[in-house]
């Protein structure tokens, strides 16, 4: 049971209503999050994007640099991906107006010197086939990765991309709601126990810690795969995207789910399926028969609770021992810079710290609930 300082804390500041930052619809936090897949970028072609209530004109170069800036002309507001590439920088349509890749205004056609104009560039790279934009006014963060497959070449392809009614922040803690888990799949609780830790102020990383017993049936089963737990991890990037590896010892299955927050609230995702890349051609094969096996993976993940998604109305009022790891995702979203981006400002934004609220000591009896009245 939480201590009653504790109780009285969520109590206050953790209903809904009280949340600053995590599921709120009229917020963007700091941090990477995709545009578009590369290949719909070619060399000397601009595409338009609409990235959490932001327009972009988003640009290719023809030294395949990725740029992306504010979508409208500062002359007469036409829409810049409606213009030509031109070497490193774009032309608009409209006038002619050139912006190079900074975003300044360095040539109109009519007059002998460009103005003092320019457009709002952002932080763009295009990364494990899909093209990622900066957003926030600090310096960027590390980009997602896989921890497992980093510093390794990866043959990346796509699962069918999704849109969930409810916020990127609820998609994200599904895969890390355990009683869920064990309720509807099935999955013995002395099977998995996941932990969460802070690997920096963007960052958190899951793994499962629970030993494979051996004294069930289903773990005397798994146990020759494994050599010490059933390998479940996960890595989030802020409260958006985050990675999804499992699979026995001799092969692991990795997603990376990136999720942005759309017009209306819902989540916009993409999903990533990558394998360490082969350098021979019996290798190959067995890449492309290896990431068809995480496509069936992560359709699992992504379409199993999709119905629930459709109707969910998040009020987080009773949590229990088994919802540690949701309270410290919680925690760390609540506690991530806000964007001035979009429809998201990041003034009167007070992030409610709820760590507390999962350091206690005292222990929680299995099923247990954490009343909160």
């Amino acid at each position: 049971m939480l201590l009653n300082r504790e109780i009285m804390m969520i109590d206050s500041k953790y209903r809904n209503k009280n949340l600053q930052v995590f599921n709120n619809d009229n917020v963007v936090t700091e941090g990477w999050y995709w545009a578009l897949q590369s290949k719909e970028l070619k060399t000397g072609k601009a595409k338009p994007v609409r990235l959490s209530g932001k327009d972009l004109a988003i640009f290719r170069t023809e030294s395949g640099k990725v740029v992306a800036m504010d979508a409208y002309c500062p002359h007469r507001g036409a829409h810049l991906a409606g213009g030509t590439v031109e070497g490193e920088a774009l032309r608009c349509y409209y006038h002619h107006w050139k912006f190079n890749e900074k975003g300044k205004c360095v040539d109109v056609p009519c007059l002998k010197k460009a103005p003092k104009a320019e457009v709002s560039t952002y932080p763009a790279e295009d990364h494990y086939g899909l093209i990622w934009v900066w957003v926030g006014q600090g310096k960027p963060h590390e980009l997602p990765i896989v921890p497992d497959l980093e510093g390794h070449d990866v043959d990346v392809t796509f699962a069918k991309p999704y849109v969930k009614n409810c916020h990127p922040n609820i998609v994200m803690s599904d895969a890390i709601d355990v009683q869920h888990f064990r309720s509807v799949h099935r999955i013995p609780g002395n099977i998995l126990h996941i932990e969460g830790k802070k690997v920096n102020d963007n960052t958190l990383r899951y793994d499962n810690v629970a030993a494979m017993p051996t004294d069930t049936i289903i773990g005397r089963l798994l146990a020759p795969f494994y050599k010490t737990q059933l390998t479940y991890s996960l890595c989030y990037w802020g409260g958006c995207a985050g990675s999804v590896t499992v699979g026995p010892d001799f092969q692991r299955y990795h997603i990376i789910y990136a999720n942005r927050l759309g017009d209306n609230g819902v989540s916009e995702g993409q999903v990533i399926l990558l394998t360490k890349r082969s350098k021979n051609v019996l290798g190959r094969m067995y890449g492309k028969a290896l990431l068809g096996a995480t496509r069936i993976v992560s359709d699992y993940f992504a379409n199993g609770d999709t119905p629930q998604f459709d109707s969910i109305n998040f009020d987080f009022k009773t949590p229990i021992k088994d919802d540690k790891t949701i309270l410290t995702f919680m925690s760390h979203v609540e506690g991530l810079p806000v964007a001035d981006w979009g429809f998201s400002k990041p003034n009167k934004i007070d992030s409610v710290d709820l760590s507390p609220a999962f350091s206690s000591n005292r222990k929680q009896t299995e099923g247990e609930a954490c009343t909160i009245s």
